[in-house]
């Protein structure tokens, strides 16, 4: 995994100096939300918030994932997020055990990216959701899936064997909701 900088990592999690997403004349566009015009524009791309949708591994009772649950819809949509409860739910806690030994993510909330359909980002801990557009964005242009985990940040490149099995797993965990077929009998990574 390609380790990016900390001022990426701040920039991800503060969210980007109070939520402003910066477009390609250097100016700072209000906070955008799907009922203003329905997209984002990141340095000459539009990002259509419609089409981006998160999926949540939490617990009832994290003060962490309540707020996302509150803060995703809100910016969002209501049917931007998909929850994966994992108190009392041996499936997700199984589904979710495999992401930490993917990742290494081991905290609530574990909130997976995507973009019309494609894994942009795999996140651990609350952020500021105004960031996504960016996230989705710097995703994109370096053709990769971006990992925060324990206060890091990492670049997962589709253009390598070894990360293409790993976005692909993840996606499986997250999108599609299930333990990975070539790995449904295997419990370590």
């Amino acid at each position: 995994m390609k380790k990016f900088g900390v001022v990426l990592l701040l920039m991800i999690l503060i969210g980007f100096g109070a939520g402003c997403i910066t477009d390609s004349n250097g100016t700072a566009p209000t906070q955008t939300s799907p009922s203003d015009h329905g997209y984002v524009t990141v340095n000459g791309t539009k990002i259509y918030l419609d089409e981006i949708h998160f999926y949540m591994y939490g617990m009832q009772t994290c003060p962490h994932c309540h707020k996302m649950r509150e803060e995703i819809p809100k910016a969002y949509g209501n049917d931007s997020l998909t929850y994966y409860e994992l108190v009392n739910n041996e499936e997700n806690a199984n589904l979710f055990q495999r992401i930490y030994q993917l990742t290494g993510i081991q905290g609530v909330p574990a909130i997976a990216i995507t973009y019309n359909g494609t894994l942009y980002a795999v996140l651990e801990g609350e952020f500021n959701v105004t960031a996504v557009p960016k996230i989705i964005y710097t995703g994109m242009e370096n053709n990769g899936v971006i990992l925060a985990v324990g206060g890091k940040v990492y670049l997962l490149p589709r253009d390598k064997d070894n990360s293409e099995e790993v976005i692909n797993e993840l996606y499986e965990l997250f999108v599609e909701h299930r333990m990975p077929s070539w790995n449904s009998n295997s419990t370590s990574g």
